[in-house]
């Protein structure tokens, strides 16, 4: 099946802006569609990435919400200050982001490392967040050889990427999130090269991946603790980590709903937005 060429063909008919609100110093990228008096939703990307990464979502979620997407602490055209992020500082610079934008309460879709900080933002500010979605869920440690090396990987993909920013490089790093590589469009893989071609990314690649070095993951006492409504989305035909982290946080946390999706692995937000966005609208929009 041809792929559209355009990231932002769901944006065609959207109304939204682009601009950058400033959070403690730093200059912040972010993409805002609905209405301005409707519900906040807060979209949080993965490790090194960028609001492009829901392209697929903004539109269904606009009819909603006033959705917010945000190039997170160091990422994408955000600014990147000279230290290392841990979870705490990109939880610190999310909730300046609420705040920036006069936001008391917001739901949250999160997508791995976009998930753990929500569920860590939940954790230390139960009254700033309403709901939350966790795609490729983390922040549980279910199997500590294999995050460790998936860990690993990460950091040797992402650090190729911006040391040796090309085309292949780029896509090497995207397409080990997807189950099928051909769904990647070549406006953001784009995207992520010219991101990536800046030479603050370089140096800032560092300090982006310092949280994967370990010891910051919810304990299991903090995800019993968690008592607001989850929907932790499983794509199943990605037997891996973040398979057992879904299922694990189901059996762990008080108000869980499990949602499967076939066709994809680590975005099922991009891969499967049907499907994706039906489920997570219909749980967010719950009474």
């Amino acid at each position: 099946m041809h792929q559209p060429s355009s990231i932002w063909r769901h944006l065609f008919k959207t109304p939204h802006r682009l601009g950058y609100v400033e959070v403690a110093g730093v200059q912040t990228r972010y993409l805002e569609a609905g209405p301005s008096d409707a519900p906040a939703l807060l979209l949080l990307h993965g490790t090194a990435g960028s609001l492009e990464n829901f392209c697929a979502n903004y539109a269904d979620y606009a009819q909603h919400f006033r959705v917010i997407g945000i190039d997170m602490l160091g990422c994408g055209w955000t600014d990147k200050p000279d230290f290392d992020y841990l979870i705490k500082d990109y939880v610190a610079h999310a909730l300046g982001v609420l705040d920036a934008l006069d936001v008391a309460q917001a739901s949250v879709v999160g997508v791995s490392l976009g998930s753990w900080v929500g569920a860590a933002l939940a954790q230390a500010h139960p009254e700033r967040v309403k709901k939350l979605v966790m795609v490729a869920p983390a922040g549980i440690v279910t199997d500590p050889e294999e995050e460790r090396r998936f860990a690993e990987g990460v950091r040797k993909r992402r650090s190729v990427a911006a040391a040796e920013p090309t085309w292949d490089t780029v896509t090497a790093a995207l397409k080990g999130l997807v189950l099928h590589p051909e769904t990647l469009m070549d406006d953001l893989i784009g995207v992520r090269l010219d991101i990536y071609s800046d030479p603050r990314m370089k140096a800032a690649m560092p300090h982006l991946l310092a949280f994967t070095m370990g010891g910051q993951a919810l304990s299991e006492d903090d995800w019993r603790a968690l008592n607001l409504p989850i929907q932790v989305i499983a794509a199943v035909d990605a037997p891996n980590m973040f398979l057992g982290n879904a299922y694990a946080i189901a059996k762990t946390a008080p108000q869980v709903q499990l949602v499967e999706i076939k066709g994809c692995d680590h975005w099922a937000q991009y891969e499967q937005p049907q499907a994706f966005n039906a489920a997570s609208i219909a749980f967010l929009c719950q009474p």
